[in-house]
């Protein structure tokens, strides 16, 4: 269930961010797109969104590990910095609903992250389903405020343990899938040029490693039709050459196999180029079915290797997905932009004073004058936004 959308979320010692919570409160809508020159704390922020997911799903020592330990994940290293937080806002728009998920990561001597707090937020009464989670309204209704508190000591979530309610693992969905989407890998041996089994075209890994399977499933089940055809004749907008996919399964194994128009032989996932290999799999991504969409689409620089007319579909593609889904995506692409409002953009800066990154909405009141003679790529490229280097 992806009715669950971030409302704001707020993060404290952890990389580039320091230690004041309430100061690196982040408010989210529907589009945000996050710009800022490199080093400004926009990788960072998509990363702590995929920490989160990780740590739904009791990945927590494993991620900690990969990242070099606690160390390299708190601010200014453990000398420096004892306890990351963070505190994700949630709501509901569809039920009125919200809850807020806060967690206190500590380290050991062993430099490994545990958990020093962890609780939940809501606003409860006696029905099976909250009927309102914020605890303002909680108050003026009069309906009770409830606190959820997982301990501490714990090197997991104890969150997803918790099946007291229909809507807590709703929830609990809604956090393990704030997934990033890495798609950059092109390479002749990366897992989206390796093929796919036919069981795990279920919906669309991180890194495209099902996307042969995943295209499978929506073009053979009869509800997925039309928008495999969709997917299709927007590859053929960025690819002339393309026709088709050719997904013939070999022992409920799919490799990604196309063909060119007015040709009958079938080319590989080898033979396509880097940007096109990327690009197919951003379409699918956002073109795929409401229903299989997961509630946040989360990128990093998608526009890495894309040709100018395919980012002009991808800004059409990401207008498109943000219909049924929440995005957030940090980009240097001016073209991107153009395709939003002020108040999509948020910019990314390294504040010197703070030794921290912040980050900052824009809306169009501040902007009025300058958008009379210019786009917002233009604002961006002439520093009007922030965030460039210099």
């Amino acid at each position: 269930m992806k009715n669950f959308r971030l409302k704001s979320v707020s993060i404290a010692g952890y990389r580039s961010y320091d230690t004041h919570l309430r100061k690196n409160c982040v408010p989210l809508g529907n589009y945000n797109l996050i710009i800022g020159a490199n080093g400004a704390g926009k990788s960072n922020f998509i990363a702590f969104l995929e920490m989160v997911s990780v740590m739904m799903t009791r990945g927590l020592r494993n991620y900690t590990a990969k990242q070099g330990g606690a160390d390299s994940l708190l601010h200014f290293g453990i000398k420096e910095t004892e306890e990351m937080r963070g505190k994700l806002c949630l709501e509901d728009s569809e039920n009125d609903t919200e809850a807020t998920y806060s967690f206190a990561l500590e380290w050991n001597a062993e430099r490994r992250l545990y958990f020093h707090d962890e609780t939940l937020d809501v606003d409860d009464d006696d029905d099976n389903e909250p009927l309102d989670f914020a605890k303002e309204k909680a108050r003026q209704s009069g309906r009770k405020t409830k606190k959820y508190q997982f301990g501490e000591g714990h090197f997991e979530s104890e969150l997803a343990n918790c099946p007291e309610k229909r809507w807590l693992r709703n929830l609990w969905r809604s956090l393990s899938r704030l997934k990033v989407f890495h798609f950059n890998d092109t390479s002749m041996s990366s897992h989206m040029r390796g093929g796919s089994h036919m069981e795990t075209g279920d919906f669309l890994r991180a890194d495209g490693e099902n996307l042969a399977a995943f295209l499978y499933r929506l073009q053979s089940e009869e509800q997925y039709q039309p928008y495999y055809r969709r997917i299709v004749r927007t590859v053929r907008r960025a690819m002339p050459q393309f026709d088709d996919f050719d997904l013939q399964s070999e022992d409920d194994f799919l490799i990604l196999r196309w063909r060119q128009a007015g040709e009958e032989y079938p080319f590989g996932p080898h033979q396509l180029s880097d940007g096109a290999l990327r690009f197919i799999a951003l379409t699918t991504l956002l073109l795929q079915p409401p229903e299989l969409a997961p509630g946040a689409i989360i990128l990093d620089e998608p526009e890495i290797g894309l040709h100018p007319y395919a980012l002009s579909l991808l800004s059409w593609e990401l207008r498109e997905a943000g219909k049924n889904s929440q995005i957030i995506l940090a980009t240097q692409s001016p073209t991107l932009l153009n395709s939003f409002s002020c108040e999509d953009i948020l910019t990314a800066e390294y504040d010197s004073t703070r030794r921290s990154s912040v980050l900052r909405r824009h809306s169009e009141e501040e902007l009025k004058e300058w958008l009379n003679d210019y786009s917002l790529g233009k604002l961006w490229e002439k520093n009007v936004l922030g965030g460039l280097p210099i």
